[in-house]
């Protein structure tokens, strides 16, 4: 297995990157890593690491459009990483570089899959459901949708939820603003009749506090709201996160010591960490790419790591592919 490695996108790259890389390689020593970056700045910090680097002189800024990124970063690390899918030199990409044009060159280079007119990215979101996690997506790829999109956003992500997840028959639920057919908009109320003659287990309308409550395995919206739900709960993490640090050290300071607290935070913390995945797959493109955040820690770069090498290996393209090709939807 084969992973690409953006090491130039993030805030803090390539530390963070090599950092992120040096700590999945103390368990993994076995998956071939591609780290693409600026030669010069690589060479000599991996210089023990297990990787195969490969020259990108450019790098796209994160706060870089992606039509500028297209026309003129063409030699950057994430075009390069990119290319190296459609070679087919690396089974998997993950980034933590501009996601705008992370999934610009996705389009551009890898090209969709047949019959998707837009790609979505799909989020895990701890819950209380069997596996432990939600699905919800689009979160970001595609702010403006239409039914038939949403429809193809259902497909792909039932796919990739079971045979990423083992999930048998996964739950599929539109996201709205009540329960009720009658409720929601015009998006929602013309998906949910696509959604209940597909080949698909759609229980219907679910709200935003089914997806943490796991009411559905799969959560569908369009990227507008994804996007919204998931930096309010990256957000809310980390408010939750200062806030129980402080009370553990008011309340439990005398009873714990220092590394019993600090496992007794990672632990409750794990649960609901987006870093415990490093990265959400772009779906619906010709090959298997996952961005995180510009600000994750090496933890979070090595879990990123982890997730695009079990997605590479358990949820081919073409099975996403079948899933498409079993209902034929109307045009966008």
């Amino acid at each position: 297995m084969r992973v690409a490695v953006d090491a130039m996108g993030g805030d803090n790259a390539p530390q963070t990157i090599i950092e992120g890389v040096r700590l999945f390689r103390s368990e993994d020593e076995h998956t071939e890593i591609l780290l693409v970056g600026r030669r010069d700045a690589l060479e000599a910090p991996c210089a023990d690491l297990n990787v195969t680097i490969v020259d990108a002189p450019s790098v796209v800024g994160m706060h870089e459009s992606a039509s500028t990124a297209l026309k003129t970063r063409k030699d950057s690390s994430i075009a390069v990483a990119t290319g190296l899918m459609k070679a087919k030199q690396a089974d998997a990409l993950l980034t933590m570089g501009n996601s705008g044009a992370a999934v610009a060159f996705a389009m551009f280079v890898l090209g969709r899959l047949p019959n998707i007119s837009k790609p979505a990215i799909v989020a895990p979101f701890p819950s209380g459901n069997e596996t432990g996690v939600t699905h919800v997506l689009d979160c970001g790829a595609t702010v403006d949708c239409k039914p038939s999109q949403l429809l193809q956003f259902a497909l792909m992500g039932s796919a990739y939820c079971k045979y990423t997840f083992n999930v048998e028959s996964p739950r599929i639920g539109l996201l709205s603003i009540g329960e009720e057919d009658s409720k929601g908009n015009e998006l929602t109320l013309a998906t949910s009749k696509l959604l209940k003659e597909a080949p698909l287990n759609f229980i219907g309308n679910v709200e935003g506090v089914d997806i943490m409550r796991g009411g559905a395995d799969v959560v569908v919206c369009d990227g507008f709201i994804g996007n919204v739900i998931l930096k309010f709960g990256e957000g809310l993490v980390e408010t939750f996160f200062k806030a129980l640090t402080q009370e553990t050290d008011e309340v439990l300071g005398s009873d714990l010591n220092a590394e019993d607290r600090r496992t007794f935070l990672t632990e409750t913390m794990q649960r609901v960490d987006y870093s415990a995945y490093g990265g959400a797959e772009l779906l619906g493109v010709n090959g298997h790419l996952l961005i995180g955040h510009g600000r994750s820690a090496a933890h979070a770069i090595a879990n990123g790591i982890r997730s695009a090498r079990n997605v590479a290996e358990r949820c081919p393209l073409n099975k996403i592919q079948q899933a498409l090709e079993a209902v034929q939807a109307p045009p966008a």
